[in-house]
């Protein structure tokens, strides 16, 4: 290894340069933020949003932008390397069928920092610095308001209607948006699906439930909170 040889200075530096070009470099920046931008306009359809009522209805359009993204970086490298469809496709399945990842969401960071180490691999760091960059940003900004679930249960027949009441309420007053809800009488259960501003902690939201009277109070689980 001789450091002075121009030969192993260019293998060291192949790949960063393309960083150095700012054309190239604003547009695979521009590539990725429009198939976002696209994404989202099929994610967040008035349609499918107006039916929300699950919390895998809800956090459904964090893994379609997480995917599109995804498609576009593989776009880019098939494009510099055709040979390389084969081996991301050989790579999507292993993590599909041999890899628990969890939900949708997560599934779709797994794959999207494997896509960003094999750009690594290849060389094409051009893809890779602003891809990282920009799946930062989206994963902070759709991670700020945490979805979940309330569950009551253990109320008395008699009060259930009143501590549907009473929880709603608790539960707006601390800023949560009820996105759904779902009352099984026969078990003496009932459940919303909240979506909890950015600054809520799981503790204030027990707190507040705990306060409310013995009588329409009963055991919580928070899910996803």
């Amino acid at each position: 290894m001789n450091p002075t040889d121009p030969t192993e200075q260019s293998l060291l530096l192949e790949g960063w340069r393309d960083l150095g070009q700012g054309w190239l470099l604003l547009d695979m920046v521009v590539v990725l933020l429009v198939a976002l931008a696209l994404g989202a306009v099929i994610a967040y359809h008035p349609a499918t949003r107006r039916r929300v009522s699950t919390l895998v209805h809800h956090e459904q359009p964090k893994a379609i932008l997480m995917y599109s993204m995804v498609a576009a970086m593989v776009a880019l490298i098939v494009k510099v390397l055709p040979a390389m469809a084969f081996v991301i496709f050989g790579i999507g399945g292993l993590l599909r069928f041999r890899t628990d990842t969890g939900e949708a969401k997560d599934t779709g960071r797994v794959i999207l920092v494997t896509v960003v180490g094999l750009c690594c691999g290849l060389g094409l760091f051009v893809v890779a610095v602003p891809a990282t960059v920009i799946g930062w940003v989206l994963i902070f900004t759709l991670d700020r308001q945490t979805a979940g679930i309330v569950r009551v249960s253990g109320v008395s027949e008699d009060a259930i209607y009143d501590a549907v009441r009473s929880y709603r309420s608790a539960i707006q007053r601390t800023g949560c948006t009820i996105i759904g809800e779902q009352t099984k009488f026969i078990r003496r259960e009932f459940c919303f699906v909240v979506q909890a501003p950015p600054m809520l902690t799981r503790a204030v939201l027990q707190t507040q439930l705990d306060e409310l009277p013995a009588p329409v109070r009963g055991v919580v689980e928070l899910e996803q909170l």
